[in-house]
């Protein structure tokens, strides 16, 4: 996901907009595997101060996981809001706040992923009223209705 910067860099502080959209391949988050089911979509605004670029705007995507409680598949979407830094090189002049871009194009993908990774829900759950498996039989309960027992500890 490539924003081309030539334009903003002959006019500093002149805001300019962009529009973005590419299906990745699948991500690794932590213990994690990330499928997107579409493409993420980005929309925002960049301006150049004379030092770096700050962009600004937000990210849509649909996520293939499980539900929490039933484990059978769902997809989830997000929409992140995200404002973040770039600056020229790459080296001593980085710190943990922003991200490299070289030539006249901002390359995306990696402050897109962050943001995206950041607001991905722990668990997520097929609807508000699952009622999720039978802990000793392991029955779906939202399909079928078990005879177990379940004692309070």
């Amino acid at each position: 996901m490539r924003i081309r910067v030539a334009n903003a860099i002959r006019q500093t502080g002149e805001l300019f907009s962009f529009e973005a959209a590419e299906l990745f391949a699948e991500q690794e988050f932590g213990e994690r595997t990330i499928a997107f089911s579409e493409p993420v979509s980005v929309s925002g605004t960049y301006v150049y101060d004379g030092k770096g670029f700050t962009v600004s705007g937000k990210a849509k995507c649909a996520v293939h996981t499980v539900c929490a409680r039933c484990t059978k598949p769902i997809v989830d979407h997000l929409d992140v809001s995200f404002s973040e830094r770039f600056v020229k090189g790459e080296g001593a002049s980085l710190d943990d706040e922003t991200y490299p871009y070289t030539g006249d194009e901002l390359l995306l993908d990696k402050a897109v992923m962050d943001n995206l990774f950041l607001e991905l829900p722990i668990a997520s759950i097929c609807r508000e009223d699952c009622q999720g498996l039978c802990p000793v039989c392991g029955a779906d309960r939202n399909a079928t209705t078990c005879n177990c027992t379940i004692q309070e500890a």
